[in-house]
């Protein structure tokens, strides 16, 4: 209904504009003031609730990754600690994604139905302890046991998050707003390795784990008391099953569950970058966070936030949502080399910067959700739910494969620097490969998928839908 009322008001504005030059022309996602540039809708009235909404989501995020930076850099000492092999350095790595798989999608369908920053308060809450008690372990057990729970509570994380913002923002500013979305994931990068990196080397890993959860418990309150609830959301008219049947019938959302799967096996061999640059160039964890954490996450937040724009720009000039796709594709074209390079380099500073370069080209990704909220409208909580159960099995695989292939290279010719350099290189390239191709392929049934799921969601709105899963576009919300 927000969306029939915002193009009365755009038919209004164009009527008088004919009238009266001195009226602003209104277009579709953005504002044309006589002689002035295009106002984004993302900025168009202001600061509004959606934008706290969408600060408190980077600030989780944020959280998220601080505490994901934390185990990568402190892995090594833990590793030592309990004399673990590079096999149950991968199970310790993965053990927070393996129940993942069977509660994010229940989780997901329960973000269509109850109020999704309620949710998002008691995972982040959860998520919180769970860090602790990382930190408070005395055994490798105890640490997969810590970690399975985490990931459990985080399952009401990422996918609900996007969900919310997607009740805010209009799919015109969408991207913009993961841009800057990823902003937090960067600063949590950034923040994890070089405050993590000090912790683990001046007072032990434990420390480390210990000052990360407090932040946590502050940004559950936050979702509990502050944030608002996106207005006219629709619910599901049909059963879980019967949603996620029309969803995945559709190619260009299996093509993109493929690219998520690829994403979360990436994201779980990535962890094992740190310990490469112990091994091959003999680095204290503290030097890796200090030089690490601030260049990759300036890198990232800067990156993010071009990003974002750059493809709401090309999204708008091309009024075809292909583009995201076709740019998805080009990111993993450039950030393949540049993770091949950082693998091979000689040094920890080429490594370094090989690695900054891979975190630049990756942002052209950030197009992807706007798809994905595209070809699930009414439904996002549960289309989230299956990619992140996607993403969730490929990042609970990934580090274990990634560590078994590391033993497996090892030998009295192959020493474990040489033996982890093969595993990622041979990894890497070949997931990045793949979900290149995913993407791209994605990218050809993506206008009739997106037609069909159209004229599904007008249909259900004439059989008496109360609401139209759109964004909050009044300034209050």
């Amino acid at each position: 209904l927000q969306y029939a009322k915002l193009q009365e008001d755009e038919t209004a504005a164009a009527s008088l504009a004919q009238c009266s030059p001195e009226i602003p022309e209104i277009k579709r996602g953005h504002v044309v003031l006589e002689g002035r540039k295009e106002v984004p809708a993302f900025y168009r009235d202001g600061l509004q609730k959606k934008h706290w909404v969408l600060a408190c989501c980077a600030m989780m995020v944020m959280c998220e990754w601080i505490d994901r930076s934390v185990l990568s850099i402190a892995m090594q000492s833990i590793k030592e600690e309990f004399s673990l092999s590079d096999t149950e350095v991968g199970i310790m790595a993965s053990a927070s994604l393996w129940l993942v798989p069977l509660a994010t999608g229940p989780l997901g369908r329960l973000a269509d139905l109850l109020p999704r920053a309620k949710l998002l308060s008691v995972g982040v809450f959860g998520w919180a302890a769970c860090t602790f008690a990382t930190g408070s372990a005395r055994s490798f057990m105890l640490i997969v046991v810590a970690r399975l729970l985490a990931g459990l509570a985080n399952c009401a994380g990422f996918p609900v998050a996007i969900s919310l913002m997607s009740d805010h923002f209009g799919p015109d500013e969408l991207t913009t707003a993961m841009g800057y979305f990823s902003i937090g994931m960067a600063t949590g990068g950034l923040l994890g390795f070089a405050v993590g990196g000090t912790l683990v080397t001046q007072a032990g890993w434990r420390w480390a784990f210990w000052a990360v959860a407090s932040p946590q418990v502050i940004v559950s309150l936050l979702f509990l008391f502050t944030v608002p609830e996106g207005k006219g959301r629709a619910k599901p008219e049909q059963s879980w099953y019967a949603d996620i049947g029309e969803l995945v019938a559709a190619r260009s959302v299996r093509l993109l569950i493929v690219g998520s799967l690829v994403t979360g096996l990436l994201s779980g061999q990535g962890r094992f970058l740190s310990a490469l640059a112990e091994r091959k160039h003999g680095v204290e964890p503290a030097r890796i966070g200090l030089v690490m954490g601030p260049i990759l996450g300036v890198t990232g937040v800067l990156a993010s936030w071009f990003g974002g724009h750059f493809v709401d720009h090309c999204f708008k000039k091309s009024k075809d949502e292909r583009v995201n796709l076709w740019l998805a594709s080009l990111a993993d074209v450039l950030s393949g080399v540049s993770a091949a390079a950082a693998v091979l380099s000689s040094s920890f500073p080429m490594l370094v910067m090989f690695a900054a370069l891979g975190v630049a080209a990756s942002s052209l990704r950030n197009g992807v959700q706007a798809v994905i909220q595209i070809l699930s409208t009414g439904r996002r909580g549960t289309m989230q739910g299956i990619l992140e159960t996607a993403w969730s099995l490929g990042m609970g695989v990934g580090p274990l494969l990634a560590g078994s292939i590391s033993d497996g290279f090892e030998s009295l010719n192959c020493d474990a620097a040489c033996a982890l350099t093969r595993s990622m290189l041979l990894f890497g390239c070949a997931g990045v490969t793949v979900r290149c191709v995913a993407y791209f392929c994605a990218s050809i049934p993506l206008r009739a998928d997106a037609e069909a799921m159209k004229q599904r969601g007008e249909a259900s709105a004439q059989d008496g839908n109360s609401g139209v899963d759109g964004p909050d576009a009044s300034p209050e919300g």
